[in-house]
């Protein structure tokens, strides 16, 4: 939002000039004109739609009652009419008039800063541009205690998966010096893997939170253990298509959390077809790619297709918190 101050004379838009008031009603950006006693004189049409109130309704009322934005705004005009821009980020504003408010509150980006009409008059220009939240509203206040709750779960919970898994290694040891082929030794050797890194996983998740070393490794390399690992645990009745790109490098990270992480969304996968069918696994370099608003000149894409019925529409927004869930038998671990 940008908001321009100065003395301004009693003929309202008239005084700015046809050309000024015809440029700002093109803009798709939301433009207010106020006074410099914070009174609306002038809004256009992108300013209607974003705040839900027409022209008629809104001219001549004090800007921080239509906004809502109270003492932020009155700071700013008395900035903007010694020459000052202020800037805002992510503040929030009303819709509707104020003795009408139905509408939520949204989020614009707000800048205060003179705009100078004539020789003799000046006005203040008011600019909203609305912005997401980069919290959303689905995660509500309740996330940090829905976060707490979940890490005392999972507490517990890895104390209990952690005392079987050494019987289990032991077992698959015991069983692979007894097997006659080497394609049936394949299988308890997945066994004993498995057990050493889930070993590892809840060593983390009961431990104290200390940073990992990073590693070299080949990202197709951890598709095919997960790739395995899906065909060993559905039987052979999930196929697991590839369509690797040959070009990708090899990358520094964790490979631990890497393989884990691609193993719950390919378990995910053949889930949703029921366990039975095709999935694949495709990879690609993307060229200046933006991530978490950085933009990188190189990134690796791992991505894991299936032919479900996806992800039910109420649950996208929160589908990444744990304990949630879209099946009748899952954990949301």
């Amino acid at each position: 939002m940008v908001i321009t101050s100065g003395i301004t004379d009693t003929d309202g838009i008239s005084s700015v000039g046809p050309s000024t008031a015809e440029l700002l009603n093109g803009l798709a950006t939301a433009v207010l004109l106020l006074d410099n006693g914070r009174r609306v004189h002038y809004l256009n049409s992108a300013a209607e739609g974003l705040l839900n109130i027409s022209a008629n309704r809104a001219v001549g009322q004090l800007a921080e009652e239509l906004l809502g934005m109270g003492a932020v705004l009155q700071g700013a005009v008395l900035a903007a009419t010694t020459g000052h821009t202020t800037t805002f980020r992510e503040i929030e504003i009303q819709q509707g008039s104020a003795s009408h408010r139905k509408e939520e509150p949204i989020r614009v980006d707000c800048t205060v800063s003179p705009f100078p009409a004539g020789v003799d008059s000046f006005w203040v220009l008011a600019e909203l541009v609305a912005v997401e939240s980069l919290v959303p509203k689905a995660l509500g206040s309740d996330w940090r205690e829905h976060h707490v709750a979940t890490n005392q779960i999972i507490q517990a919970l890895a104390h209990e998966i952690k005392n079987p898994l050494g019987g289990l290694r032991g077992a698959a040891q015991l069983l692979n010096r007894q097997l006659p082929t080497a394609d049936l030794q394949d299988y308890t050797d997945i066994i004993i893997r498995e057990s050493d890194r889930l070993t590892k996983l809840v060593d983390r998740m009961t431990g104290p939170r200390k940073l990992h070393a990073w590693e070299l490794f080949n990202l197709h390399e951890a598709l095919e253990h997960v790739r395995h690992l899906i065909e060993a645990e559905f039987k052979g009745k999930i196929e697991v298509q590839r369509d690797y790109d040959p070009s990708i490098p090899d990358a520094t990270g964790h490979k631990d959390y890497l393989i884990q992480a691609i193993l719950n969304v390919a378990r995910n996968a053949a889930q949703a077809v029921d366990g039975r069918g095709n999935i694949r696994f495709r990879t690609r370099v993307r060229r200046q790619f933006t991530v978490g608003q950085r933009r990188y000149r190189h990134v690796l894409e791992a991505s894991i297709q299936d032919a479900g019925p996806g992800i039910p529409l109420e649950l996208q927004e929160k589908i990444f918190l744990p304990m949630i869930t879209g099946r009748s038998d899952g954990t949301g671990l």
